[in-house]
C-alpha cells in the first residue's frame, strides 16, 4: 500500500511538473511551487503529530506508519495487548540509540512490567528534562510519595493532571481519576493526546 501511495505521489508531481513546462512556466517558479508543496506536506505532518486536536487525523497516520517504531508502539497502545505494546517497545529499544529516547522507552516498559527498581534506574538515565522529572514523578505516584509526585519541573500543561491521574488509579479513587485524567487530555495535543486517551482508558479497568 505505501509503495503505491509513493508510486501516485511521483506520478501526480511528474505530471503537474509536465502541465507546467507545456504551459510555459518558468523552471525557477515551477521550483518554487513544488517547495511550497513540500514546506505544506511537512507542515501537516508536523500539525498532526505535535498541535491537532483531530484524533481521527491521528489515528490515521498511526495506521499508516505502524511499522515505524514510534507508530508502532502507538498503534499498540490503542488496538493491540499488553504483550504487543512491549513488543513495540523492545524493538524500539533497540532501534533508538539516543540515550534519552532508550531509556525512555525503557522506562515505559519495565512501568508496565510493574518493575519499579529498574524504572527507577530508567528514569536516572534518560538524563532529559522534562522526561526524567516527568518519570520519576510517574514513579513517585505509584509508591504513594505525594510530595515527591509534584514538582514544578513539569512545565508541559498536560504532565502533572497525568501524574495525579496516575496516583488516582494507584489510590482506586475513580472519581479523582476522572477527573485528572480528563484534564490531562484536555491540556493535551496531537500524539501525545492520542496516547493519553488509549492509555488512561486502559488504566479505568484496574479501578
Amino acid at each position: 500500500m505505501k509503495i503505491i501511495k509513493l508510486t501516485l505521489f511521483y506520478l501526480v508531481i511528474f505530471i503537474l511538473a509536465l502541465l507546467l513546462s507545456l504551459a510555459g512556466v518558468r523552471p525557477s517558479i515551477s521550483l518554487g511551487i513544488f517547495i511550497l508543496i513540500a514546506i505544506a506536506m511537512i507542515y501537516r505532518h508536523i500539525h498532526i503529530v505535535f498541535w491537532t486536536n483531530n484524533m481521527k487525523l491521528v489515528d490515521k497516520l498511526v495506521k499508516d506508519r505502524k511499522k515505524h517504531p514510534f507508530f508502532s508502539y502507538l498503534y499498540a497502545v490503542a488496538y493491540g495487548t499488553k504483550e504487543d505494546q512491549i513488543h513495540s517497545l523492545e524493538t524500539a529499544i533497540v532501534k533508538y540509540k539516543q540515550p534519552a529516547i532508550k531509556y525512555n522507552y525503557k522506562f515505559i516498559k519495565v512501568i508496565m512490567e510493574e518493575n519499579l527498581e529498574e524504572a527507577k534506574d530508567a528514569a536516572n538515565k534518560i538524563n532529559k528534562e522534562l522526561l526524567t522529572s516527568y518519570a520519576k514523578c510517574y514513579i513517585a505516584a505509584l509508591e504513594g510519595r505525594t510530595t515527591d509526585m509534584r514538582s514544578d519541573q513539569l512545565t508541559k500543561p498536560w504532565m502533572q493532571p497525568a501524574i495525579e491521574a496516575v496516583y488516582a488509579s494507584t489510590m482506586k479513587n475513580e472519581a479523582a481519576f476522572n477527573q485528572y485524567q480528563k484534564e490531562s487530555i484536555d491540556f493535551a495535543r496531537g500524539v501525545q493526546k492520542y496516547v493519553l486517551i488509549h492509555t488512561f482508558e486502559q488504566m479505568k479497568t484496574d479501578l
